[in-house]
């Protein structure tokens, strides 16, 4: 398994967490933790940890356990560390280095969609979650960026003829998948809705969006990719201007698993 380009550091993915901080609910990291209820002392694994905001939000709340963050990516497990200042490393999620058991609560968000094996991954994350813990599961529902990718459709359609929609990773496990599959591994699971439609006030952090995803997902020739983005920044501002906002689904979706 392979780091992809976008996840070399955590600029897009920064990038891409910002649009949801227009919500009007409480951050997302603090929402799920609070559904876990995690024992101060517990320890907990963070696998996929990304920039290590959940990691972060951990130590934040006083917990005084052992904290854990892997990430393929080598820049994203040091970026994680620098700013939770949890223990890290590179790991692939089909193959933890973490003993069997060894984890009161194992944290897995936002990151299935990127494993080539996903029920590898699942039946690994069970494995290292000691009997009677929890393994916390967080992905998108089918709506989540709606109307981002409709808006990408209507410019792309209107300018090359043909309509584009995004295309990447974060498709591959949303909530249908998820429903289907974690009862296939996991005795209990308690799905626990996390969604909100998001008032983006600015027409930059729409384009900024589009913008720090893999080249990939928005299957646009090269030399008509500024256009189009430029085009998408365009019409987001004419309907801020004439609503207030650009409306996105936020389809976050909270998976509790024994």
């Amino acid at each position: 398994m392979n780091v992809s380009a976008n996840y070399v550091n955590d600029e897009n993915l920064r990038t891409r967490q910002g649009i949801w901080a227009y919500g009007t609910k409480a951050p997302l990291v603090g929402r799920v933790l609070e559904l876990v209820d995690v024992a101060a002392d517990a320890t907990v694994v963070d696998v996929g940890c990304g920039n290590g905001r959940y990691l972060g939000a951990l130590r934040d709340r006083g917990h005084r356990g052992p904290l854990v963050g892997l990430d393929l990516s080598p820049g994203m497990a040091a970026t994680a560390r620098s700013a939770s200042g949890a223990a890290t490393a590179v790991a692939d999620a089909q193959t933890i280095p973490i003993r069997t058991g060894a984890a009161q609560v194992t944290l897995a968000p936002h990151m299935l969609y990127h494993v080539p094996d996903i029920p590898l991954a699942l039946a690994e994350l069970r494995r290292i979650t000691r009997p009677g813990g929890r393994v916390v599961v967080v992905t998108n529902s089918t709506r989540h960026g709606y109307e981002l990718d409709t808006l990408l459709a209507d410019v792309t359609g209107d300018l090359l003829g043909t309509p584009v929609r995004m295309a990447w990773d974060g498709q591959r496990f949303r909530t249908n998948q998820a429903d289907l599959l974690l009862p296939t591994v996991f005795a209990e699971v308690d799905k626990r809705d996390l969604g909100q439609l998001v008032p983006v006030p600015a027409a930059a952090v729409v384009r900024g969006y589009l913008e720090s995803l893999p080249a990939e997902a928005i299957a646009v020739p090269a030399g008509r990719r500024a256009e189009v983005l430029a085009e998408v920044e365009r019409r987001a501002d004419a309907h801020i201007t004439a609503h207030g906002s650009f409306p996105v689904t936020g389809g976050a979706t909270a998976y509790l698993c024994r």
